[in-house]
């Protein structure tokens, strides 16, 4: 499969620590573009993705400027027709791109924490109805934007995770990539997220 991900991090580190993580749930190799790259939809575009990542960011989606220096992304989110999946930032994008708002949670949170289903959709195949997945926010989506469903909420997320009603957009607060052996779910959903976009 060709897999993009789109990079929101302006710490080269942080940007390699993702595509490694990715690569690592995967299986596969994961081709990366910056989000600062230019013509960004174009350039995403003419790769012909099977699945595009959205990464994360330490980018606050309520402070001025920050919904204008990441609008090609969300043009790019619009315009898709290939599957998508939103991660932290990434979902926030998504949600703001639809419409949504956000919240300040007016602290960081940076844990493992449990997530309840609300779905049975096929992403959570295998998958109990509480599972343990990687938080790293500050922000949250205030609501559903029109057109989502609703999977999957936590105590500090209503919206943990959310799918297009009928176009293959997903999106997670959660970073599923940063699953580790004591705890597989996030990459279990990772690995059902292929299966769907190779449907």
């Amino acid at each position: 499969m060709r897999l993009v991900l789109v990079n929101n991090y302006k710490e080269p580190e942080k940007a390699q620590e993702v595509l490694r993580n990715l690569t690592r749930c995967t299986e596969q190799p994961v081709e990366v573009v910056d989000r600062s790259a230019p013509d960004l939809v174009r350039k995403v575009l003419e790769m012909k993705p099977e699945l595009v990542f959205l990464s994360g960011s330490n980018s606050l989606l309520t402070r001025l400027g920050t919904r204008r220096e990441y609008q090609a992304e969300m043009d790019l989110v619009s315009k898709a027709n290939f599957p998508v999946l939103g991660i932290c930032f990434g979902h926030q994008l998504i949600g703001t791109a639809f419409g949504s708002g956000m919240t300040d949670l007016g602290e960081m949170i940076k844990r493992f924490e449990e997530v309840r289903v609300l779905d049975k959709h096929p992403i959570f195949d295998g998958l109990p109805s509480s599972i343990e997945v990687a938080e790293s926010h500050r922000q949250v989506l205030d609501r559903i934007p029109a057109g989502f469903m609703r999977l999957a909420e936590s105590e500090t997320s209503p919206i943990e995770a959310m799918c297009h009603e009928s176009r293959p957009i997903y999106s997670f607060q959660f970073h599923p990539e940063r699953a580790d052996e004591i705890r597989p779910h996030g990459r279990m959903i990772i690995q059902n997220l292929l299966k769907l976009a190779k449907s």
